[in-house]
């Protein structure tokens, strides 16, 4: 298993509990490490295979900001 690293990913979400907490978005930065098998494409060479750290990032905006 290989690590991909994000690092120093910021977006804009609403954080808190209270209604007047929840009124104003704040940037916060995430660092992510996840495993990842790259086995695969090394072997063929086929960017199929690969990891987009695009779709990655845009997956992971998205979470935070839902």
């Amino acid at each position: 298993m290989d690590i991909i690293y994000l690092h120093d990913l910021k977006v804009d979400c609403v954080i808190g509990v209270w209604e007047w907490e929840r009124k104003i978005r704040q940037e916060i930065t995430i660092d992510l490490d996840m495993g990842f098998d790259i086995r695969k494409a090394a072997e063929t060479d086929d960017l199929a295979h690969t990891l987009s750290y695009k779709d990655v990032s845009k997956r992971v905006s998205s979470f935070v900001q839902d």
